[in-house]
């Protein structure tokens, strides 16, 4: 039987489900959800930090989570904000020349879920094939065996990812293989690490040039900006010169930084 709702827009399905007392209940119970959830994420980055909610705002290329507290008498400022590796992300920080800025982050990303998708399919591909060469059972809550007891040395390696999950300092493309070595000087920083936290200060609502960007990392502190402008964010990847498609290859990056800002001000 084909499926009912196969090309249906997301208004189709609301007004499906306003159209139906039966489904307000299920309506309500999802949006109850998701406003918890909202909540809970407030109420742990505001106790991890010590910090009051200011804006939550989630959806669209400027997606992010962000917390901030403000001391007038010392002329600082506190923020944490998430930052997702898809492209240029402008965080609501305006900064100016005189202001000093550190910045501290964590979190894991990866810049090819693809490899990892393959990495997991492959690994699937030998769990079958050597479960059925030494009779693995797989139900049987006797069995003592699984298959990765008998994998090679040689299946191990091909498991192993070329471009891995990283932190804000990213990884080193001399010890990963790269998928194309020329592509390295297409990176937004070539000598910087693959996948690292990087930064920009921007005025305009276009995303920041190559000229204007600088390493975060894990850390950085009593960074002075030269120049007025909003504090965006980025990994280090492949910048590409298409403009209708500049994201082209950050469209396969997957995960989540968080970095706390503090800016004072001059």
């Amino acid at each position: 039987m084909p499926d009912q709702d196969q090309g249906k827009t997301i208004g189709d399905v609301l007004d499906g489900i306003l159209a139906n007392p039966r489904r307000w209940g299920a309506l309500f119970g999802l949006l109850v959800s998701l406003c918890g959830l909202a909540l809970l994420v407030m109420f742990v980055f505001t106790r991890l930090f010590s910090v009051s909610a200011r804006e939550v705002s989630l959806g669209g290329s400027d997606s992010h989570i962000l917390f901030q507290a403000i001391d007038s008498k010392a002329g600082t400022e506190e923020t944490v904000a998430l930052v997702t590796p898809q492209g240029w992300q402008k965080i609501s920080i305006h900064v100016r020349p005189g202001d000093k800025v550190s910045f501290t982050a964590d979190g894991k990303i990866c810049i090819d879920i693809n490899e990892v998708v393959n990495v997991v399919h492959l690994r699937q591909q030998y769990e079958d094939e050597i479960a059925k060469a030494q009779g693995i059972r797989q139900g049987d809550p006797t069995e003592s065996r699984v298959p990765e007891d008998f994998f090679t040395e040689k299946q191990k390696k091909t498991l192993i990812l070329n471009r891995p999950w990283v932190g804000p300092e990213g990884f080193d493309l001399a010890l990963f293989e790269p998928s194309f070595r020329s592509r390295r000087k297409r990176y937004l920083m070539p000598e910087q690490n693959a996948g690292s936290l990087v930064a920009a200060i921007h005025e305009e609502e276009t995303q920041p040039q190559r000229g204007e960007v600088f390493e975060v990392g894990r850390a950085r502190g009593d960074f002075a900006p030269s120049n007025s402008g909003w504090i965006w964010f980025t990994v280090n990847d492949v910048q590409d010169s298409d403009p209708e498609n500049p994201n082209l290859f950050y469209n396969d990056n997957l995960g989540v930084f968080w970095v706390h800002i503090v800016v004072k001000r001059g």
